[in-house]
């Protein structure tokens, strides 16, 4: 989000976010929480609400990627069925939590029959394969490219304070690894302190920008 309490048809509120009011952007960084592709948003296509916006951000900001094997990994908001096997149609290889009650998803074991450490999945045709992890909570995850049989040892930490070797599955794993770039990429950013007020929008948006690319010169290779 950029800061901008004055008047503008593009302002968007965020009552969850620490910057309430402003210019919603969307990011694809890198894993050195590099900044690759944007999109400001500018409200809903269209006159209807629009119900697959999350998979509309994704498709947009991954066309360059289209057909280059890269893998993405976005949490519940974009995740869903028809992105992954959309995504898998363009040689992109996508990870992400989800939301077991979206549409198009294959019934897992209930919670309560989940014993801790144990998980349940499921595969299609497709190869687009949904994986249910218990530990202190569920985690649910939907992934286009990994093999849901695999799994690896995470440490974890019990209530007492001792850590412990855990068998969990490998796209858990990879997905908590790469998971925090954008937190990587507004790190980069604090780094640089150039902001300034403005009340015209455009000098909002100029200074945020200025302030990115700023820190992605001063950023360690």
């Amino acid at each position: 989000m950029v800061k901008f309490t004055d008047r503008n048809a593009n302002k968007q509120y965020m009552p969850k976010k620490p910057i309430k009011r402003g210019f919603k952007i969307w990011c694809l960084v890198d894993k050195q929480g590099y900044l690759w592709n944007f999109e400001i948003y500018t409200g809903k296509v269209g006159e209807k609400a629009e119900k697959q916006l999350g998979a509309r951000v994704v498709k947009q900001l991954s066309q360059p990627l289209q057909g280059k094997n890269h893998c993405l990994f976005f949490d519940n908001y974009f995740t869903s069925y028809p992105l992954m096997t959309y995504l898998k149609s363009k040689n992109i290889n996508a990870c992400g939590t989800v939301n077991l009650t979206r549409k198009f998803l294959p019934a897992l074991k209930n919670d309560k029959h989940l014993t801790l450490g144990e998980y349940d999945w499921s595969i299609d045709e497709k190869s687009t394969s949904i994986v249910k992890w218990r530990y202190k909570r569920i985690v649910s995850l939907l992934s286009n490219f990994h093999n849901p049989t695999e799994t690896t040892q995470v440490q974890r930490r019990s209530k007492y304070g001792s850590t412990t070797m855990v068998s969990c599955p490998i796209v858990l794993s990879e997905y908590n690894k790469h998971m925090n770039c954008v937190d990587k990429f507004d790190q980069n950013k604090k780094s640089c302190q150039i902001d300034r007020k403005a009340k015209k929008w455009w000098h909002r948006l100029f200074f945020s920008f200025y302030r990115c690319s700023s820190s992605q010169l001063l950023r360690p290779i």
